[in-house]
């Protein structure tokens, strides 16, 4: 299985505007993936037409972190502080 970052360009058929968005897809190929995000996307655009889908990544799913944001302050802090972790698990 891959992950893919496609962005889709098309009309909103709510707003008639010219838009782009991004999509995240597990498929097994490139076929595969290009048709799942232009299937989900074509539900939003006018006419259900799709302009243009753009693959922006293409990589092999991995276990492990994927995402990791960057820090910021937070508005609150946490009240209590965070449960030791249970030894022997």
């Amino acid at each position: 299985m891959l992950r893919y970052r496609l962005t889709a360009y098309y009309e909103d058929k709510a707003t008639e505007v010219h838009v782009a968005q991004t999509v995240i897809v597990i498929a097994e190929d490139d076929k595969e993936a290009v048709r799942s995000a232009t299937a989900d996307v074509a539900r939003d655009a006018a006419g259900g037409r799709v302009a243009a889908i753009q693959v922006l990544e293409k990589a092999p799913i991995k276990p492990g972190v994927v995402y990791r944001s960057d820090p910021y302050i937070p508005f609150r802090w946490p009240a209590t502080p965070a449960p030791a972790k249970a030894q022997g698990s």
